[in-house]
């Protein structure tokens, strides 16, 4: 991931890795938090992380994961801050595009910009997908949908598609679907109890995609 955000020409005369660096993240360490100034997009390396936003009663409401080959931050490009915050969910790295190096690099601001869209795009799409189920759907839907689109982006990233791990806490899944945590506990229990799904600690096993999928769309 730090190779395909390198945008340093190997032949510009600028020292490799003039934009990037790569840096480790402890469980629990912030990125960046909300309204901070934009100052670099970030690529994850390894590991996973939650992104989050206060609700009324300014509790940290979680909006979003982001797993190997995740962008985060790119949104920031447009307003010069940070819309949200952002917390490692297990010892992971990222890559940093260090924007504010950026003119040193040879490189247009314009020619990031295109290439960080073009990459952002597949994401788009799926968050839009996830997001749009959620309104409609009950908490044996939205559980089911969230599983599914976890086995898509790590199918998509070449991870794999079957076997997950789930570095989110039940708490963190309850927060993200706008469900009980005792409910997410109970749907999971449920699944694995019908043969939809294993579950060992944080490893999920998905033991019949299609039935998942059936619950996932039934009305």
């Amino acid at each position: 991931m730090c190779q395909v955000l390198d945008y340093a020409a190997p032949d510009s005369g600028v020292p490799s890795g003039i934009l990037l660096r790569r840096q480790p993240v402890s469980k629990g360490e912030r990125l960046f938090g909300v309204d901070q100034p934009f100052d670099a997009v970030y690529a994850v390396k390894s590991g996973s992380f939650k992104t989050m936003l206060p609700d009324l009663n300014r509790r940290e409401r979680v909006i979003g994961f982001y797993l190997p080959g995740d962008l985060i931050g790119a949104e920031g490009m447009a307003n010069r801050y940070y819309s949200y915050s952002v917390r490692a969910l297990e010892a992971s790295s990222v890559c940093v595009l260090d924007i504010g190096r950026l003119e040193q690099s040879g490189r247009s601001p314009e020619a990031v910009q295109r290439a960080l869209i073009e990459m952002l795009g597949q994401e788009v799409a799926l968050n839009h997908s996830v997001t749009a189920s959620l309104i409609r759907q009950n908490a044996d839907q939205r559980l089911a949908a969230f599983i599914l689109s976890l086995a898509i982006r790590s199918s998509l990233r070449g991870l794999g598609s079957n076997r997950l791990y789930l570095a989110m806490s039940r708490s963190d899944m309850a927060s993200y679907l706008g469900l009980a945590r005792e409910t997410v506990s109970r749907v999971l229990t449920r699944f694995q109890k019908d043969g939809l799904i294993r579950l060992r600690k944080q490893s999920l096993m998905l033991l019949s995609r299609e039935k998942l999928e059936q619950v996932a769309t039934s009305r």
